[in-house]
């Protein structure tokens, strides 16, 4: 019988958009472990686009700390993965509010990673 992960390989080589989409996971993945547990706290990733990773962080200093150490993070974040793989960008985006006149939240107050609603966004 097939491991999954041996499956997973397969299909990542059969199917290129499933591959790079497999990458993308991993690359939110790796966010915690590049930043460690301190700066991990205060962001959260959210996906990768077009070799970018975008990532939420909870307050402007914080945001401004990892514009100051992206190239570091950026680093850290890619390790030896090949070029093809690898993030080429990290965007820093402001959290989403949650108060009462906010789309994302039931007025529970400022919460920039925790949704009250399960509602998908409307646009």
């Amino acid at each position: 019988m097939d491991r999954f992960s041996d499956i997973l390989q397969r299909l990542r080589g059969k199917y290129e958009a499933f591959g790079r989409r497999l990458d993308e996971a991993e690359a939110v993945e790796r966010w915690e472990s590049a930043v460690g547990p301190g700066i991990a706290k205060h962001t959260r990733a959210l996906r990768v686009e077009r070799s970018e990773l975008w990532v939420e962080v909870d307050h402007p200093v914080w945001k401004s700390e990892l514009l100051f150490q992206k190239a570091q993070i950026l680093v850290k974040l890619n390790g030896k993965l090949p070029e093809e793989t690898r993030v080429k960008d990290i965007i820093f985006l402001d959290p989403r509010p949650t108060g009462p006149s906010s789309k994302y939240g039931n007025g529970g107050g400022y919460s920039p990673f925790r949704r009250t609603s399960n509602k998908p966004e409307s646009k």
